[in-house]
């Protein structure tokens, strides 16, 4: 339980750190600021920051949604940004440990808690 934790919690913070040095560093937009595309994109990380530092299970759970945006930005950036190509499979490495790392945690989590979802009669 610990391990996915801190797989949750690795990719959680390398996605935190990716995306402003892709963004401002490595590959600033020629169309947008660059600035104003890393806020929006870091503003979604926002939201799971405490939760998931405080090992809370429901955070793990549905931030695994936020997880998804990055890996399809990832998948669909792999398909036709192929001057990035080291930044967007980073991204989607980090972005599945964060989404796995998350499901197996919230899973354990709830199972050591005694948490489960109502039976249907």
């Amino acid at each position: 339980m610990l391990k996915a934790h801190k797989v949750t919690l690795i990719g959680y913070w390398a996605l935190v750190i990716l995306i402003p040095i892709w963004n401002l560093w490595w590959y600033p937009s020629s169309q947008y600021s660059s600035k104003t595309m890393t806020i929006l994109w870091l503003i979604p990380l926002i939201f799971p920051m405490f939760g998931l530092i405080k090992g809370k299970a429901y955070t793990h759970a549905w931030s695994g949604f936020i997880a998804v945006i990055y890996i399809c930005h990832g998948l669909t950036s792999l398909i036709t940004s192929f001057n990035e190509i080291i930044p967007i499979i980073l991204e989607v490495i980090f972005a599945s440990m964060f989404l796995g790392g998350g499901m197996i945690f919230a899973r354990w989590r709830g199972v050591q808690l005694g948490l489960q979802l109502p039976k249907k009669k």
